[in-house]
């Protein structure tokens, strides 16, 4: 991060050396233009740039910068994209003409420009750099306006297209008022019928105006049950702004991937509403994979119709871990070793389990009840799993331990550098807009009761799902996880690729050999591991809190990478289990079922015995 008045930054520009890159070449990614000194919303703009893997830099500019330059165009140094308030540059027209403001934006391709009020010095910056546009800013509207993103924009809008995200906060969010000559094409997201976020041509580049004032904090305490819609008008606009320009060069999933979870059944023809036949006709008609998460305890319960139907239907079928005995909270102690002993029982029944029935499943773990320790996630790394699928992202005894770059991330890392995913309900898409426009799998939870009216249901949610994004790949909980990253190129034309898991498959999808630096988050407490590259080993170096590999591969080839912890091997005794907790288990497992397939499927039961449910 470089900071200096910009007559210092324009000077270090020309003397800097073209050797590498053009002289009219942008020199870094993000410049975020600020008075005097960054105030706390530009050191926001800087983050959320530098997430998305942009080089940032600030521009402060000062009012003898401004009386010193003999042009505007010698002030801003040359950029891809600027981010700057409104009040930034309503700061400048107390010593430049407002019409100069045109051209000290243009060294960048875009401009991004935010956090309007309604007074007169904005609309008059406003007006004059949208072209009369856009002539002022009032409040958003009172009550539930929506905020509804463009359709047809899939370079700025992603995913979002043509989605309502929510309702706006009036007492935070504010509006423009249009113009008449205003193209209603170039607006992006709307308030209500309001302009929210638009684009203007400017000369050779584009400004982006954002009428909210108000950028999201990253390191932003979450609490549970955080949903990172709440955030959208202070994160999304920009993240769309960055993303469509600068491309490739910031962090992005070439790779969409989904998986519908269905928690708890028995494999058996029917379960409560669930019935097998019918769901694997219907993933087969429209292309969809479901993923059971099996209760390890039922490992010698399944039967063989629904273990040939799935057999059958190799590439939409698939099985999980669920818990171990499914009982209260059981993955939610704070004792590690009798954690490993359950994660590793687990794994014993479900290898168990596929010699009897022939199914495979995914080393994965979906926590019963939603229920968790970070200890439990240490003990799931040491155990061997590839990662955990859970619908809190929070353990349940640290409620409040995740910020909102935790959130955003592909996966949360921070508890033992062991990935956990989120999943979330089938009940709002732009939940699921997000998680792709993030990089993210979409990953959807239901239960039996979900089927109650047929499939219909999960039908229409799978076509609104795949309307978001058209190469969504529908395949199992362990391809989704162990495939799970983020990329970007870098200026040499090698690619940068964080991966989350320790069993990690990279593929070289072009027609040419293609250099990659392979990065995994490695804390500054734990060792360097050993690396294997299809089997054999690799060198590592460890670059800030990454672990960085370096791998070439020829075209359409595909290398499997092994990370292995120092320590990793420790083995621990076996499982004990007492009479009593396995009748208990017996019971629990019985009276569940007995819930599913009786009370739950017969509307008298159901509704004169919801104590005994």
């Amino acid at each position: 991060m470089l900071k200096s008045s910009a007559a210092e930054m324009a000077e270090q520009l020309r003397n800097s050396s073209s050797a590498t890159l053009p002289v009219e070449s942008p020199t870094c990614d993000v410049v975020v233009l600020c008075w005097n000194v960054p105030t706390e919303s530009d050191r926001r703009a800087q983050q959320i740039a530098q997430f998305l893997g942009a080089t940032v830099q600030f521009a402060s500019l000062t009012a003898k910068d401004l009386r010193g330059s003999a042009s505007t165009r010698e002030i801003v140094p040359r950029c891809a994209c600027i981010i700057v308030q409104a009040e930034t540059l309503a700061k400048m027209t107390d010593e430049i003409p407002v019409s100069d403001l045109r051209s000290l934006l243009e060294p960048a391709e875009h401009t991004f420009i935010y956090g309007f009020q309604s007074q007169a010095s904005h609309d008059a910056m406003l007006q004059t750099l949208s072209a009369g546009k856009l002539l002022g800013t009032r409040p958003s509207p009172a009550g539930d306006a929506q905020i509804r993103v463009a359709d047809g924009y899939p370079k700025w809008c992603f995913q979002f297209s043509g989605l309502s995200v929510g309702t706006a906060n009036a007492a935070r969010e504010n509006c423009f008022v249009e113009g008449n000559a205003q193209d209603a094409q170039s607006v992006l997201i709307r308030i209500g019928k309001q302009p929210f976020f638009a684009r203007v041509e400017n000369g050779a580049s584009q400004l982006f105006f954002l009428a909210g004032g108000e950028l999201a904090d990253l390191d932003e305490t979450v609490p549970r049950n955080g949903n990172a819609l709440k955030w959208f008008g202070g994160l999304v606009p920009l993240m769309m702004f960055l993303r469509g320009a600068l491309g490739n060069r910031v962090w992005h999933n070439d790779h969409s991937r989904a998986c519908f979870i269905i928690d708890d059944p028995l494999l058996k023809r029917r379960h409560g509403f669930l019935e097998y036949k019918r769901l694997v006709d219907s993933m087969r008609r429209h292309g969809f994979s479901a993923c059971i998460a099996f209760i390890p305890w039922n490992y010698r319960r399944s039967s063989r119709e629904v273990a040939e139907l799935f057999s059958s239907t190799r590439n939409g079928a698939f099985v999980c871990v669920h818990g171990c005995d499914h009982t209260g909270a059981e993955f939610e102690s704070t004792d590690e070793e009798l954690l490993r002993t359950k994660a590793k029982l687990a794994l014993k029944r479900m290898q168990l389990h596929r010699q009897l029935s022939g199914i495979p499943f995914d080393e994965v773990m979906v926590f019963p009840q939603g229920l968790f320790s970070a200890e439990a996630l240490a003990a799931l790394r040491a155990s061997g799993y590839v990662a955990a699928v859970n619908t809190e992202l929070s353990p349940s005894t640290m409620p409040e331990a995740l910020s909102l770059r935790d959130l955003l991330d592909v996966a949360v890392t921070r508890f033992d550098n062991f990935p956990l995913f989120g999943r979330r309900y089938p009940n709002d898409l732009a939940e699921f807009a997000f998680d792709l426009f993030m990089g993210k799998p979409a990953l959807a939870v239901e239960h039996h009761g979900y089927f109650r009216g047929g499939y219909r249901a999960l039908e229409t949610f799978v076509a609104g799902l795949n309307a978001l994004d058209a190469e969504i790949e529908w395949t199992s909980l362990e391809a989704i996880c162990s495939r799970a990253c983020l990329r970007k190129t870098l200026r040499n034309g090698d690619l940068q690729v964080r991966f989350y898991t320790d069993r990690f498959h990279v593929e070289n999808d072009t027609a040419q050999k293609q250099n990659y630096e392979l990065l995994r988050s490695l804390p500054s407490n734990e060792r360097l591991p050993s690396v294997t590259v299809d089997g054999r080993l690799q060198s590592c170096e460890r670059e800030g809190n990454s672990l960085k590999i370096l791998i070439s591969l020829a075209p359409r080839q595909t290398a499997e990478i092994r990370v292995v912890a120092v320590g990793a091997d420790r083995i621990d005794s076996p499982a004990r289990k007492t009479v009593v907790h396995n009748l208990a288990v017996a019971g629990r497992r019985l009276l569940c079922e007995f819930r599913d397939n009786y009370l739950d499927t017969n509307p008298v039961l159901r509704n004169f015995l919801p104590s005994v449910k």
